[in-house]
This record gives structure tokens, C-alpha cells and sequence, in this order.
């Protein structure tokens, strides 16, 4: 049909089948004008729906806007709310709020309404009772009161109703099974629930002073605040008003007294920082070592009859302080008997030359403090006696403030406060002594390197103060630098038993006084018995030896005191009650270690700037029981004892180390052997070495000590080969006054050898 048609006329079909196609599917760019009344229609419909959906956007954007105004504007009254006002229980309502699924303004209207009063939350968690505990056990109810109504902590009804109180049972008569068994169960056992590990325990003893008065408990019915000793004498039940006539005839005859001071036993975990009172008795200080020696034995007794051991732990030791009664009482009871050879503990530590391995029953050993021990070890330095050492130079009070002064640290203010301190028992205040000393030695002296000096007085006193240093540092660096491992702790330890041995072997109570040279030994050898003892319980724990001692009582009397407020008139009732009150504090800060500021005096010093008390917690070193190999680390430690005794002028046989422990009646604890123990007497005065005496006199008379009738002990008569011939024992007060003399002018210099003791070498 197109064969005669032209060209143009023949691609016309092609054109219109184009437009055919483009009017049945239409781009969207095509221009308006190509399109038809139809497409057009379409083009108006599609923008109107658009308009539509922009419209309801717009209305959507809007309320979203208007919704984020509002919720803008309810945080906006929270804020003011909470800014403007003291709302009691914040934290509370809110979290009520929103576990409930409240809105912010919920929220918001909850507040308005507790600050109307018109609203009160219900309920509260444990670090509000914690805290409510705190409060009470510290402020009384009263503070409890106000701080409920202005804050919303617990009341005391929800306090009553939600935690139990510590309640100590009162010794109302002689001390008898059922008190020490109430304490043990109501104090220990109730309250260590769930599975925990067995720990060593240590039973710790001391005193706490009281008001001579008689209390009625009406719990009872019968009254309390009579000696333990001589309370058998009387019913204390009062049935009648006779009763009450009897026993006030009876306090009036003597026949029993009133308590002057509340002996307290206490028991403590080692690993753990919690102490647990067990026995409250008032005493009236008459008590003899035999009867000390039965409070110690029952404690023990009932702690195994009631299944402690078997939940808790096993006794390891029993702690006590200088008091004469209880360190003759200790002595008896805790160094009785050889260890057995059945024992765990025999092949190692009978592989520990000079150790004494003397115990109680179950193994059980005596322990001191180590702090008093600071204390009394600075004392000594600081008094006009001072420590005879290195061919009989005095160390004294006199003597470091000359020579402190070369420290670069120290003024004479500085040095006359650090030797004549406020208090003597100032924790921090005999550390940074010891520490001073330590310090000086090790200082570039060329009087020591040169041995041809002329100075003679000056290069004999830098050896002995460069002696006394390397004791010191041998005793204190132990407990304080948190870089040791427990193996360079025993170290430690044993250099320090190996010196101090040798310099007392050497210059016998001139060197140190007889019961601070036994506490020292005891101390040392308890952490020996104690470590191997972790290792055969779990040698997978660790053994922090900052826990021996009785620091955790002391830090409990310290609590009782700031409760009482320092008051040493308080009654039995009112101490029973603070020590309770103290043992829930405990409590708090055991769940709650950052609100508890700790102890000033009690602190171990500043030995790093970040650490300011030294606990298990801040010790860096490996302390974990089972890596410390004990005889090894015991002989480490003989060997720097020589290494620092041979370039002295001590006489080589105090220091002959192997021959002196081949005999076996010679030990740490017997430097003089024939099984004769140092520093155990009755009538030594409670607590002497913390005292410094202003102006010591010169003793014009010394009155000797009895010996105890059923144990042996060495006391300076002449019968005993080793000691001053016909010199009495002296108390760490009388060696310290006796010896006074020695801070003499070189004037009478010639008078000094003549106090001095005899079997010390010449002067130089």
C-alpha cells in the first residue's frame, strides 16, 4: 500500500504509532501542552493529594512540636522542683514513679504532693536501713526523729521491724557457759549465714574502764556491775527489798566489789575486718594469772563446744596487750608444750632455726599487737635510757636530735615533735621516728665509709644509729610497704628476730627491757605459726599479717569510746549497749567501706600519698599463703642478719647463730637457754612501756618481782649465771628510769660504764 507513496508519507504510520504509545504511557516530564484532557485530570488529582498528605503532615509536626513543648516544660518544673525545694525520700519517689510507669508529669505531681506533705513513699531498700543504722547507733533516736521527718529515712518502728540489733549478753555472775554460748550463737553464728570458707580465728582480750555503780536489769531481774570474781558471794536476783539490803551489806564488807573496769573478749577472722564481742565481765582488777588463765581456756572451750570451729574456724591465737595478769596468764597457757610430731606444722617450722615452737592445746599461740609494739619500741628510743647497741653507744632522746637535724626534712621544731610528741600513743607519730631514723642511715655519712676518721664520738655514733636503722627497718617495712610479697615480709621478720637476738644476747636489758623483747618475739612467731597454718587450712587464700594482733578490738573500743562520748563514767548497761552499738556500725562498714573515715592515731602513716591506713585491700604484693616457703625465707633472713651484725662490734659468738640453736633449750624466746622464758612477772604495771615519765628521778630503791610458781622464768638474781649479779627484774618503766643516768656530759663519762651492763663490751 505504501510501495508509491513518498518517503515522508510512508514513515508517517511511524509517528503516529509514537504518539499512540506516548498518549497511552505518558512520562512525567512531558510538557503540559502535549498532554490531553484526560492526563490533565490526572495531574489535578495527584496534586491535590498531595496537598492533602502535606496538610496532614503539617497537622502531625505540629502536635509532635506541641508534645515536646509540654514534656520540655515538665522537665522544666522538675528541675525547678527539685533546684527550689528539699524534698524528702528524692530518690525514692522517683524510682517508685517510674518502676510504676509514670510519666514525667506524674512524676512532677508526685513531688508537688510530697512537698504539700500530701504524699509519702512506702517501702525502702537496704542502704536506707544502712543508713538509718548509722544514724541511730550514732545520733541517738532524737537525730533518727528529725532526720526521718526532714530527710524520709526509716523510722525507728521500720528500723525495729527490718534489721536486728546487736545485743551483748551481761555477765551477771561469775562467768558461767550459757553467757559466752548466747554470744557466740546470737553475734557469730546467726549472722554468718550461707556458705562461707573456714578462717583462722584469733580470740583477742582487753579492758574498758567503768563507772563503780550497780545496774538493775529488768530483763533479768537481778543487777549487774559486780566483779565477776567474788559475785558468787550474792543472788543477784532481788526477789525482795531484803535482797537488795543483803547485797549492799555485802559490797560494804568487801565481800564484793564493784566493777572498775569490763573485761572484754573478742573474736576476729583472719582475712576479714569484722570483730565479734563474746564476753563483757566487770572486774575489779584482783584477778591472779591462774584466774586470767581460766577466762582464756573457756573462751577457747566454748568457741569448740558450740560448733564454731567447725563453722567458722579453729582458734589460731589469742591476742592480749601488756598487761602483767594476762601476759603471765598467756604465757602459761599458750607456751605448754612442745609441738607435736604428728602435726602439719612440725616439719616446717622445726626447720626454722630458733623458732620456738612451744603452744596451748589445739596448737594455739600467743600474739601482741604490732602497733603497741611501734609504740613501745619509740618509747624506749625516746627515753633518757635509751638502747644500748654497737659496742655500747646509747641511743637516746639526746643523742637523735643532734643528728636528725642533718635530714634535709627536718628543723629543730620538726625534730623536737617527732621526739617529744603529744601523745606517746600516736600511731603515726612513732612511725615517722622510726621512719626518720631509716632515713638518716641511709644518707651519704663519709664518717662511716671513713674508718680512719678522727672523729671518733661521731663515726661510733652513725654505726650504732646505722644499726638501729637496719632493726627498725626490719620490723616496720613488714606492715607498711604494700610492695613485699609474704615471702619478703617473713624475710623481714626473721632478720629482725635474728638481730634483735643478737643485740639482747649481747647487752641484755640495756638493749631493750625483757617484756618488750618477748612481746616482739611472740608477735614475730605467731605470723610463723599463722602462715602455716593458712597454708594446711587453704593455701590458695591470702594471708594479710596486718590481721594479728588486736588492732580490730582496738578499733572497736575506739568506736565505743566516740560513742559514749569519751565518757570513762559510763555504766555496765551503757557499755554493754555501746559495744552492741558499735558492732552494728561495723556492720555498715563492712557493706559500706567508703563511709567509714577510719581511725587518725590508729592509721599506719602515709607510706605512699595515695595510701593513708594500710589494709589486705591496698596491698599490692603476693600475699597468697601457698608461694611462700617459710624455712627458706626464715634462712634468707639469717643471712642478712649476718650480713649487717659481722662489720659491727658485736661479739661474733651472740651472733653464732648455728651453735647457739644446736642447743635446743635455746630459742628467740630463750636467748640464755635452760628453758628460762624473759619478761613474765605478775606485778610488772599494766601497760608501763606507753608511759614517759617528764623528769625521771634516779631510783633510789627497786623492789624484786616474785616468780610465778608453775612456770619457769628468768629473773635477775644471782643464782642465774647470764643475768646482772644481784640486780632485781626491771619493769619497762624502772629500766627506762634506772638507766637514766646514761644521758650524761661526757664529764662523767667514766660513771656511765660503771650502770653500764657488765657483760656488754668497753666503751670506745
Amino acid at each position: 500500500m505504501f510501495e508509491d507513496s513518498c518517503n515522508e508519507c510512508a514513515i508517517v504510520h511511524k509517528h503516529i504509532s509514537q504518539l499512540v504509545e506516548i498518549a497511552w504511557d505518558l512520562k512525567a516530564h512531558t510538557n503540559y501542552k502535549y498532554l490531553g484532557l484526560a492526563h490533565m485530570q490526572d495531574v489535578t488529582k495527584m496534586y491535590a493529594a498531595q496537598v492533602k498528605q502535606l496538610k496532614l503532615q503539617a497537622c502531625n509536626d505540629s502536635r509532635k512540636y506541641m508534645t515536646a513543648l509540654t514534656q520540655l516544660d515538665n522537665y522544666n518544673r522538675l528541675l525547678m522542683a527539685i533546684s527550689e525545694n528539699d524534698i524528702p525520700c528524692l530518690q525514692q519517689i522517683i524510682k517508685i514513679a517510674l518502676d510504676n510507669g509514670a510519666s514525667i508529669r506524674e512524676v512532677v505531681n508526685k513531688l508537688e504532693d510530697a512537698m504539700e506533705g500530701a504524699y509519702r513513699p512506702r517501702g525502702c531498700g537496704s542502704s536506707d536501713i544502712d543508713i538509718a543504722t548509722l544514724v541511730f547507733r550514732l545520733g541517738g533516736h532524737q537525730l533518727l526523729f528529725a532526720l526521718n521527718h526532714k530527710l524520709g529515712i526509716p523510722s525507728i518502728r521500720t528500723l525495729c521491724a527490718r534489721s536486728t540489733f546487736t545485743s551483748i549478753t551481761p555477765t551477771l555472775n561469775p562467768i558461767r557457759d550459757e553467757q559466752l554460748d548466747e554470744n557466740i550463737h546470737s553475734i557469730i553464728l546467726n549472722t554468718r549465714q550461707g556458705i562461707m570458707p573456714l578462717r583462722g580465728v584469733s580470740l583477742m582480750i582487753d579492758e574498758l574502764a567503768l563507772e563503780e555503780r550497780v545496774i538493775y536489769f529488768g530483763k533479768y531481774n537481778k543487777i549487774g556491775g559486780l566483779c565477776w570474781k567474788h559475785s558468787n558471794v550474792i543472788d543477784p536476783v532481788l526477789h525482795t527489798y531484803d535482797s537488795a539490803v543483803r547485797i549492799a551489806h555485802k559490797i560494804h564488807n568487801q565481800e564484793v566489789h564493784l566493777g572498775k573496769e569490763v573485761t572484754i573478749i573478742g573474736v576476729a577472722c583472719f582475712g576479714e575486718d569484722e570483730l565479734y564481742p563474746v564476753l563483757a565481765a566487770p572486774t575489779c582488777k584482783t584477778e591472779d594469772a591462774a584466774d586470767m588463765d581460766g577466762i582464756l581456756a573457756h573462751a577457747i572451750e566454748r568457741w569448740n563446744v558450740t560448733g564454731a570451729a567447725t563453722r567458722v574456724g579453729p582458734v589460731w591465737s589469742f591476742a592480749t596487750d601488756s598487761d602483767a595478769t594476762r601476759h603471765a596468764a598467756g604465757h602459761r597457757l599458750f607456751l605448754k608444750k612442745p609441738l607435736s610430731l604428728d602435726s602439719p606444722l612440725y616439719a616446717t617450722l622445726t626447720d626454722m632455726p630458733g623458732l620456738n615452737t612451744f603452744t596451748g592445746d589445739n596448737e594455739v599461740t600467743l600474739d601482741f599487737d604490732f602497733k603497741h609494739i611501734f609504740k613501745c619500741i619509740c618509747t624506749l628510743i625516746r627515753s633518757p635510757a635509751g638502747i644500748t647497741l654497737n659496742n655500747g653507744r646509747i641511743i637516746n632522746t639526746m643523742m637523735l636530735s643532734r643528728y636528725l637535724l642533718w635530714l634535709p626534712a627536718y628543723d629543730e621544731a620538726s625534730v623536737s615533735k617527732v621526739l617529744h610528741p603529744d601523745n606517746p600513743q600516736d600511731v603515726p607519730r612513732a612511725i615517722e621516728l622510726m621512719q626518720a631514723i631509716i632515713a638518716f642511715s641511709k644518707l651519704n655519712h663519709t664518717s662511716i665509709d671513713d674508718s680512719f676518721s678522727t672523729n671518733i664520738d661521731i663515726h661510733a655514733d652513725l654505726m650504732a644509729i646505722k644499726l638501729l636503722s637496719h632493726l627498725l627497718e626490719s620490723i616496720l617495712f613488714p606492715f607498711i610497704d604494700v610492695d613485699l610479697s609474704l615471702t619478703e615480709q617473713v624475710q623481714y621478720l626473721s632478720c629482725y628476730s635474728h638481730l634483735s637476738f643478737t643485740m639482747f644476747h649481747s647487752h641484755r636489758h640495756g638493749f631493750m627491757p625483757y617484756q618488750l623483747y618477748y612481746d616482739t618475739h611472740t608477735m614475730g612467731k605467731n605470723i610463723m605459726f599463722c602462715i602455716k597454718k593458712q597454708q594446711v587450712l587453704d593455701p590458695h587464700e591470702k594471708f594479710f599479717i596486718g590481721d594479728s594482733g588486736d588492732d580490730c578490738l582496738e578499733l572497736h573500743f575506739g568506736r565505743t569510746c566516740m560513742i559514749r562520748g569519751h565518757n570513762s563514767g559510763c555504766s555496765y548497761s551503757q557499755v554493754l549497749d555501746c559495744l552492741g552499738a558499735a558492732k552494728d556500725i561495723d556492720s555498715v562498714f563492712k557493706r559500706h567501706p567508703e563511709l567509714d573515715p577510719g581511725h587518725r592515731r590508729l592509721k599506719m602513716g602515709t607510706w605512699q600519698e595515695n595510701v593513708d591506713h594500710i589494709n589486705r585491700e591496698v596491698w599490692k604484693g603476693d600475699i597468697v599463703s601457698g608461694r611462700c616457703d617459710l624455712p627458706s625465707a626464715w634462712q634468707t633472713g639469717r643471712d642478712m642478719a649476718l650480713a649487717i651484725l659481722i662489720p659491727s662490734q658485736i661479739n661474733p659468738i651472740s651472733f653464732s647463730f648455728a651453735s647457739l640453736f644446736s642447743d635446743p633449750t635455746i630459742d628467740m624466746l630463750r636467748p640464755f637457754g635452760m628453758n628460762k622464758y624473759l619478761g613474765i612477772s605478775e606485778d610488772d604495771p599494766e601497760d608501763a612501756s606507753l608511759k614517759i615519765p617528764p623528769a625521771p628521778p634516779r631510783v633510789l630503791e627497786l623492789s624484786s618481782h616474785p616468780t610465778l610458781p608453775d612456770t619457769e622464768i628468768l629473773h635477775a638474781d644471782s643464782n642465774n649465771k647470764f643475768d646482772e649479779p644481784m640486780e632485781p627484774m626491771l619493769t619497762f618503766e624502772e629500766a627506762l628510769t634506772a638507766q637514766a643516768d646514761f644521758d650524761l656530759p661526757p664529764t662523767v663519762t667514766q660513771s656511765i660504764s660503771a650502770l653500764s651492763d657488765p657483760s656488754a663490751p668497753p666503751h670506745s
